[in-house]
């Protein structure tokens, strides 16, 4: 079934009716130059293809998926999603894994494709989510982190400096910081 459609085309000024074209094409994107992509058009009266009037990045679009999936890299919906299953903000995750909010931001909503090292920050963040290993850079890890950074903030370290660091043995780890709310 063919789809014929009318468009005002801002380019010429003029009302048309167009006829959908989907041709298979060979697109390069960054370093890869033989991606095979199913772009879609329509053609004027005339026989000129044109990209949707509606869509006009849709054929872009359409070979950076192309060029995500030859790759083996995340999808925007993918890294939006770990990032929400992790519970963290645009500037949260951006932060934790080294890189520029704006960046994650328009990678997120396809505007931008990722590198390598960024693929691999998101893979690592992503494997570590699923074996329950991620955790935040800024947040304390163990009881004496928690301790330490207490002791760092509180009024008793600020007036003892020689109190700043304390290291627990095995033992004490199993006390909780709650224990410690007296030194402050």
């Amino acid at each position: 079934m063919v789809t014929k459609k009318k468009f005002y085309n801002e380019e010429l000024g003029t009302t048309d009716l167009y006829t959908e074209v989907w041709l298979l094409e060979t697109v390069r994107v960054k370093d890869v130059d033989d991606l095979l992509v199913e772009n879609h058009y329509w053609r004027d009266s005339e026989g000129e293809l044109w990209s949707d009037f509606n869509n006009p990045m849709e054929n872009v679009k359409r070979s950076v998926d192309a060029y995500r999936k030859r790759k083996g890299y995340m999808t925007p919906h993918e890294i939006r999603t770990l990032r929400e299953n992790l519970g963290l903000s645009v500037r949260e995750f951006a932060d934790e894994l080294g890189i520029a909010s704006s960046t994650l931001t328009q990678i997120e909503n396809n505007r931008r494709v990722q590198v390598k090292y960024q693929e691999n920050l998101f893979r690592s963040a992503e494997r570590d989510y699923r074996n329950g290993t991620f955790h935040k850079i800024h947040s304390p890890k163990t009881t004496s982190d928690l301790l330490n950074q207490h002791l760092a903030t509180s009024t008793y370290a600020a007036h003892t400096p020689k109190y700043e660091t304390i290291k627990l043995s095995k033992f004490d780890e199993a006390f909780k910081l709650t224990n410690f709310g007296g030194i402050a």
